[in-house]
């Protein structure tokens, strides 16, 4: 079963907000599914800062480029998760499948250097599967 939850720029960003805990609890094996539709947007700030879940700008190039917090890089506005209370990271953008190797509780995040002039939100639709897909 699937389960959307309201990611918002400013209160779930990683710098200044908080995560947004899903409550959804990952064993290995399982495999992950989280989309976000490309209409919803959000803003890192005023002027040309609006994007996707997949974030403003490309690393090669482009206006914005990459955000780095520890030793996590993406895209300014990405959307992006942890299984581990933000300790490692992985960028989920609007489309992301993945297989779980370590237990987790999922989270989720906004990627900005400054949440106050953050708006928006995107939904993230979470669905995990004990096996092959139907």
């Amino acid at each position: 079963m699937a389960h959307d939850f309201i990611v918002k720029a400013k209160d779930n960003s990683i710098s200044g907000g908080a995560p947004l805990n899903t409550n959804v609890s990952l064993q290995p094996g399982q495999l992950l599914t989280i989309s976000a539709s490309p209409d919803d947007t959000w803003s890192a700030g005023a002027a040309n800062r609006t994007s996707n879940a997949n974030g403003l700008g490309n690393p090669q190039g482009g206006n914005f480029g990459l955000f780095t917090h520890g030793n996590y890089s993406f895209l300014y506005g990405s959307l992006i998760g942890s299984l581990d209370a933000g300790k490692t990271f992985f960028a989920v953008g609007t489309r992301l499948e993945m297989t779980i190797l370590a237990p987790g509780r999922l989270s989720l995040y906004y990627w900005d250097i400054n949440n106050a002039d953050n708006t928006g939100e995107v939904t993230a639709t979470v669905a995990v599967y004990n096996g092959p897909l139907p």
